[in-house]
């Protein structure tokens, strides 16, 4: 077993949301065997003006400036490689831990599970009213604990997004599993590589993590480049399941193109076609997939009328 003197590390990127910053850094328990490393990815203006009074308010955390913005990817791949814990977390700067947290930090501090997940709640930041944003991690956990999935693949394969997890640090270094570095879905590989390395995962129904939704954030913006990206993440997560035998499959990129198809965007629809060619697939493989995809959606649209 890996001897530190942090049994955890939280890595928190960080751009132009010091207030909070240090919402999220309040809801972390100071204790020695916590390490926190806030990754700052070049804020800017007032943002980072305030971010220093941030930083001298927490001088017990390990604060990194980058000199380039290079998104969230990049930003948790720099907090890696400070990392000394033996279990990893991580959290968006605009989220936030629950009160649960210590009691979870005393359970798990000599636990030796290779992947750790835990349920999570989420509210509207502005308003604090209940949002859905953990929904589909809370069920994946249900599954698992209930038999329904007893090998964890929702978890390990589906559940893409880095909070309310904790990763054993020895294993990250040991497949060399890294963040990718695109606008958006930087963390989905992260999770299905974990998910696949992990020899033993296990999952705990206290709610450790809340995700909020908030106006501008990465998650709810939308481009063509993001659609775009969004079809050549998931269609390389496909690609390494399928070559790694693995039948449970991340399907948000056939949703992604079967959506452009109904609403006619054929130019992006194209695109996003090219992209998955890129990786491998056949025009029969992923025409087949989307048509039926877009006839679930036709079908379901038929009954709820």
């Amino acid at each position: 077993m890996e001897t530190t003197a942090y049994s955890f590390t939280i890595i928190i990127p960080h751009y132009n949301i010091p207030q909070l910053l240090r919402r999220c850094l309040r809801s972390v328990p100071q204790r020695d065997d916590v390490q926190v490393v806030i990754v700052d990815d070049n804020s800017t203006g007032d943002a980072a003006s305030e971010l220093k009074a941030v930083e001298a308010e927490f001088p017990q955390h390990t604060f990194l400036h980058l000199s380039q913005n290079g998104g969230g990817g990049h930003a948790r791949n720099a907090g890696l490689d400070k990392a000394l814990g033996r279990y990893v977390l991580f959290a968006d700067a605009d989220d936030f831990f629950n009160e649960c947290i210590s009691d979870i930090f005393d359970d798990y501090k000599d636990a030796d599970y290779d992947q750790i997940y835990f349920k999570a709640n989420s509210t509207d930041t502005d308003t604090s009213l209940p949002a859905h944003r953990a929904d589909h991690l809370n069920q994946y956990i249900d599954n698992f604990l209930n038999g329904t999935d007893a090998d964890g693949c929702q978890l390990r394969y589906l559940f893409g997004e880095p909070w309310a997890r904790m990763v054993k640090r020895s294993m990250i270094a040991e497949q060399g599993i890294r963040f990718e570095e695109t606008t958006i879905h930087n963390d989905t590989a992260f999770g299905y590589l974990t998910g696949y390395h992990a020899q033993s995962i296990h999952a705990d129904e206290r709610q450790l993590y809340c995700v909020t939704v908030r106006q501008g954030s990465v998650s709810v913006t939308t481009s063509i480049d993001r659609i775009i990206t969004r079809v050549e993440v998931f269609a390389r997560a496909e690609r390494f399941l399928r070559q790694h035998g693995v039948s449970t499959i991340p399907i948000a990129h056939y949703e992604q193109l079967a959506k452009l198809v109904r609403y006619r965007q054929f130019s992006t629809f194209s695109k996003g076609v090219t992209a998955m060619r890129a990786t491998g697939f056949s025009r029969f493989h992923i025409y087949s997939r989307v048509c039926y995809k877009l006839w679930l959606m036709i079908k379901f649209k038929i009954f709820k009328s």
